[in-house]
């Protein structure tokens, strides 16, 4: 407890230059900590959305896969459309249990506020088989079905009908309730299909098909056949575990190189840490000699020297560590605006395991610093020391 004590009243002789040491820790653990958070969560993530989403699947019109799947995920008034006619086709390959015809449509308010409904038919209880209901699904003309958080911004009651955001002079009556899914589903309007057709005007077009397979190990064989029907030219087969794999391979890849980036900001960091303490060390030549002259061993000075190094870096590390939670928010706003796909949940999961992985690398980092200095400071002759000026 004293050479801690001694070590921390050390630290602290020249308050600006350890603070500026410990600014340089801060950033390389802050770094590494988001890198590691942000990695934990985008996975955790991706799986959550692909599960809620049920489908093995995704047909949507031509275009890129990535804008695809993020507006079947989260809600968009789509720019192309299927034909009805696509839909039967899909059914008939071999291979495919059930196929789900979806008609998504997105509208804005005065206040940029997004209402986003979906035509849908019975089919989509087979896709969707994590849903819990409090009523019915929307089967006849005018029926409604709510998510759960649309139904708490609405007031709704089952029953009862209601005027539908952004469609004047519309009115729905509430059929059914959806229970919390965490995810985008529970902001959504759900109406039968052929009512979203008729009210946006898009009689016989689907936006998007959720196609659920007979046995997954068979997606290479179902996805060729689908690509290779009648109206596979006209259609985008998105196989969404392929699409999972893509996106974190491209994740990855990017991971990989701000984790070099991390790791040289740790390199340097631990660098000027060892640069600051031997300065320290040549600063207080004169002060080591007389603790070697009045008792203190080799060892002791070297326990002295390799502790004060590793404070630096841990209370750096504590830094860090705060710097990177308080600033989590933004920074998962700016991924959102880089990333070509990102789940509903969040992408920053600071876990403890990842707050204690960075701690410890701190502490590691001081550890490893701290060594040439301690040597350089224990290898003082205490008569050349005190001797000098």
């Amino acid at each position: 407890m004293t050479f801690t004590k001694f070590a921390f009243q050390n630290m602290l002789r020249r308050k600006l230059r350890t603070f500026v040491t410990m600014a340089g820790v801060a950033v390389a653990v802050a770094a590494l900590f988001s890198l590691l958070a942000f990695q934990r969560g985008y996975q955790n993530g991706m799986r959550d959305e692909l599960d809620r989403l049920g489908a093995h699947v995704l047909v949507v019109p031509k275009g890129c896969p990535y804008d695809a799947a993020s507006m079947a995920l989260h809600g968009a008034s789509w720019p192309c459309y299927l034909k009805m006619g696509y839909l039967e086709q899909v059914r008939k390959t071999q291979g495919v249990s059930v196929a789900a015809p979806v008609f998504m449509n997105a509208l804005y308010g005065a206040n940029g506020e997004q209402t986003v409904y979906l035509g849908i038919n019975d089919d989509i209880r087979a896709v969707k088989r994590a849903w819990k209901i409090e009523g019915a699904l929307p089967a006849q003309t005018g029926d409604i079905m709510l998510g759960a958080t649309a139904a708490k911004n609405l007031h709704a009651q089952r029953g009862r009908e209601y005027s539908l955001p952004g469609l004047e002079g519309v009115k729905g009556r509430v059929c059914g309730v959806l229970a919390p899914t965490q995810g985008a589903d529970d902001n959504f309007f759900y109406m039968p299909l052929a009512d979203a057709q008729r009210l946006f005007k898009r009689q016989g077009q689907l936006t998007h098909i959720l196609v659920r397979l007979q046995d997954p190990n068979s997606m290479d064989d179902v996805v060729g056949a689908l690509r290779g029907c009648e109206a596979g030219m006209e259609m985008n087969i998105v196989p969404l575990t392929h699409l999972f794999r893509t996106i974190q391979g491209m994740v990855n890849s990017t991971r990989l190189l701000l984790g070099c980036i991390a790791l040289v900001a740790l390199l340097v960091a631990g660098a000027g840490v060892s640069n600051t303490v031997l300065m320290a060390v040549t600063e207080r030549t004169r002060e080591i000699g007389v603790m070697r002259a009045t008792g203190a061993s080799m060892s002791d000075i070297f326990r002295l020297i390799w502790l004060e190094t590793a404070l630096i870096c841990v209370i750096g590390g504590v830094i860090g560590v705060v710097v990177a939670l308080a600033g989590a928010q933004s920074l998962e706003g700016w991924l959102r605006n880089q990333l070509p796909f990102s789940p509903t949940g969040a992408l920053i999961h600071p876990e403890l395991s990842v707050m204690f992985a960075c701690l410890v690398g701190a502490a590691a980092l001081g550890s490893v610093a701290g060594l040439l200095p301690a040597w350089r400071a224990s290898r003082l002759s205490p008569i050349e020391a005190i001797r000098a000026t």
